[in-house]
């Protein structure tokens, strides 16, 4: 599993670290990414063209996020 960080600021402007799997992401993300797709380009081309992966590039962009190799690579060793 692929796991991404990102870090934003919090109400009383602290820095918070957040990892995500790309489960969180397909799970939190995908329905409301698939659905802004499909009424710009329609299901039909959208089904045909795009897959869940186009929709993490477009969320690692929007979020500024980074690859967390070492959780992933923490979690092989568990």
């Amino acid at each position: 599993m692929r796991y991404f960080t990102i870090c934003y600021p919090n109400e009383h402007n602290e820095t918070i670290w957040e990892t995500l799997s790309e489960e969180d992401i397909r799970r939190d993300y995908y329905p409301y990414w698939y659905e802004k797709m499909c009424e710009k380009y329609g299901k039909e081309h959208v089904d045909a063209t795009y897959s869940f992966e186009e929709c993490l590039e477009d969320w690692q962009i929007v979020h500024w996020s980074m690859r967390n190799y070492w959780r992933e690579m923490k979690e092989n060793f568990q």
